[in-house]
């Protein structure tokens, strides 16, 4: 098959092209385009010959379900059966990167959906993908535009060397704006659940509904799983090579990776642009400092890996806030789930949540199962002696709150409390310096012979310890439960409860953004049991 190339810009489109490309739809053939994630490979969502097509030019497995792409979100109505809470997502992030399952009407052949009784819903963005929509007239069923398994594609040329030959055209729209594909949610009775992460992230759909995770995001599924979307079951995004995530402190990273280099020349790096004058090589490509950044040029970076003689691949690993925890989805899929600690060898746990929630009872169980427990307050107050180095890196920025050599703590809240950006100055000093003894303290615990630890850390998050954690645990209560606990734990009153946590992230941030929660509304002994539970599963190497 001779593949035509059609070129169609948002600022230049080829009102031709894009007419014979919804042609060659309409008439059973297969089309690849731009959207503003990745390409996608169309066929119309109404022809099961199309969808044999798709799964035959990609070697993509048949029960793995194909998305439908629509110019408008009410079209879903010929398709399928839409409910309040689809309306609630389409009208806030339609168009754009949401896909949403809904129940199918039998128009949908099985063989879009996978066999299943439900079909995803996608209305992107991309002005060269509207107007190809728009033209259609049908609905076109699209997964990405790459052989199954492989990084997904984010420009023409991607296309090209995957499927040249295979397909009736490719549509070259430029260069995708956000690079990983669409946030995938299912409705269910009482919020949506997660399905795969996008630009749309957790804390955007918290805004409409409450959101879970399937547990697939950052586990192995089963062999026996049926997907109910892409990229839940069969290995994705995953270059020739090898991947491993590496966590760990920034410089144990870079020593981990110059030491991989030194054992291989061969070997590949994925850092970022803010490590170019510490590590390079001859496979060593760099990430943009930010996740945005990072998610629009992972797969290309991914791809590039292939024209080397990379047999493994270290990349770092990004922060899990908002988009990046998207692309941590997307790496950790591409590793299969392998990741290697540079700062030290064995699991370390995050343990995180508001004042009130019980993180030290967690903490303590952690420790009772034989686990090493960093606690940051603990480690902030050890740091504070007179003329410390902290110390010294406080006067700097607030001279008026070191007397002595001492730091006066109700003087440093006059002063930062009351301005965002002086907090995040005395942030920036204290978590640098909390989190350089914190990695001395698992690199002793290592050497001393624990075979776990867990880092104690209100603020870790902000401190983007996250990355550095192989997971993070959140102890989460209800707002009543915690501010009479703070009340009678610290003998204050409710008005200074409230305040003290008016300052940090809701219960519903840790349940968005962790890896695992523990609800803590009911008695210490309880909570103490399940987080005893799960320390002893990582000893046993039994946690998902």
């Amino acid at each position: 098959m001779k593949t035509e190339y059609v070129k169609s810009y948002p600022d230049s489109p080829d009102e031709a092209g894009l007419a014979r490309a919804s042609e060659i739809i309409r008439s059973g053939g297969l089309v690849a385009f731009p959207t503003e994630t990745v390409y996608g490979l169309g066929g119309s969502a109404l022809n099961p010959g199309s969808a044999k097509k798709i799964y035959a030019a990609k070697g993509r497995p048949s029960d793995n379900p194909l998305i439908i792409h629509l110019y408008d979100a009410r079209e879903a109505e010929e398709y399928a059966y839409t409910n309040e809470i689809y309306y609630k997502i389409t009208d806030r992030f339609s168009p754009g990167p949401i896909t949403v399952i809904l129940p199918k009407k039998d128009c949908v052949p099985d063989e879009v959906t996978g066999g299943l009784d439900t079909v995803a819903v996608r209305i992107p963005s991309h002005p060269t993908a509207r107007r190809f929509l728009q033209l259609c007239g049908v609905a076109v069923a699209a997964p990405s535009a790459n052989i199954s398994g492989s990084p997904s594609p984010t420009c023409a040329e991607h296309v090209r060397a995957d499927l040249d030959g295979r397909i009736d055209m490719i549509i070259d729209g430029g260069t995708c704006d956000i690079g990983l594909e669409s946030t995938i949610v299912k409705i269910t009775s009482d919020g949506v659940v997660i399905l795969r992460p996008g630009a749309v992230t957790e804390e955007m759909l918290a805004s409409v509904a409450p959101v879970g995770r399937d547990k697939t995001l950052l586990s192995k599924p089963s062999e026996d799983l049926r997907p109910e979307a892409p990229g839940m079951k069969y290995r994705h995004y995953a270059p020739v090579a090898d991947v491993f995530l590496v966590r760990g402190g920034h410089d144990d990273v870079i020593a981990y990776m110059k030491a991989r280099l030194c054992e291989d020349e061969s070997s590949g790096i994925v850092c970022t642009e803010a490590d170019r004058d510490e590590i390079s090589g001859k496979n060593v490509k760099y990430l943009p400092n930010d996740t945005e950044g990072q998610a629009r040029e992972l797969f290309e970076i991914l791809r590039g890996f292939n024209e080397t003689d990379a047999k493994r691949i270290y990349c770092v690993t990004p922060s899990r806030v908002g988009i990046g925890f998207a692309l941590y989805n997307r790496l950790i899929k591409a590793s299969g789930f392998r990741s290697v600690g540079a700062t030290v060898p064995i699991p370390v746990i995050g343990l995180t949540g508001q004042s009130g929630a019980g993180k030290s009872t967690a903490a303590t169980a952690f420790s009772d199962a034989g686990a090493y427990v960093a606690d940051c307050d603990e480690t902030y107050r050890s740091l504070l002696y007179k003329n410390s180095p902290l110390i010294k890196e406080i006067k700097k920025a607030f001279p008026t709150v070191i007397k002595r050599g001492l730091l006066d703590r109700a003087a440093l809240s006059a002063v930062v409390f009351a301005d965002k950006d002086k907090l995040a100055l005395l942030n920036s000093i204290t978590h640098e310096a909390i989190l350089k003894d914190v990695r001395r303290q698992l690199k002793q615990a290592y050497a001393d012979g624990y075979k776990l630890a867990a880092v104690d850390a209100s603020q870790l998050f902000e401190a983007a310890f996250d990355r550095e954690c192989t997971a993070v645990i959140g102890v989460c209560a209800d707002e009543k439960t915690r501010i009479e606990r703070i009340m009678k734990r610290d003998g204050i009153s409710e008005e200074r409860a409230r305040a003290r946590l008016s300052s940090q992230h809701n219960e519903d941030f840790f349940r968005v953004y962790c890896d695992r929660t523990l609800e803590n509304n009911g008695s210490p002994e309880e909570l103490y049991e399940k987080a005893k539970r799960i320390a002893e599963e990582y000893l046993k190497g039994e946690a998902q």
